[in-house]
């Protein structure tokens, strides 16, 4: 992986800030670009199995603005 992919696959957490990488790390995904860190999914609730590789609970999207979602 090039440097620039390396940039270009860095995302925002949405409820920390912190930067993650979309292909290295377990974050939760949602809506089209946004994603929470696996420590605030976590806090807000979500459960991770990592045997099954998948969020097996959503956490909490309480008080996050969800791009594109004019109900928040």
């Amino acid at each position: 992986m090039t440097h620039r992919e390396e940039l270009e696959d860095q995302v925002a957490c949405a409820d920390c800030g912190a930067q993650i990488s979309r292909a290295a790390e377990r974050g939760f995904a949602f809506g089209e670009d946004s994603v929470l860190c696996f420590a605030c999914a976590e806090r807000r609730g979500g459960s991770y199995d990592s045997d099954e590789d998948r969020w097996t609970s959503a956490p909490s999207l309480s008080g996050i603005r969800i791009p594109d979602d004019p109900e928040r």
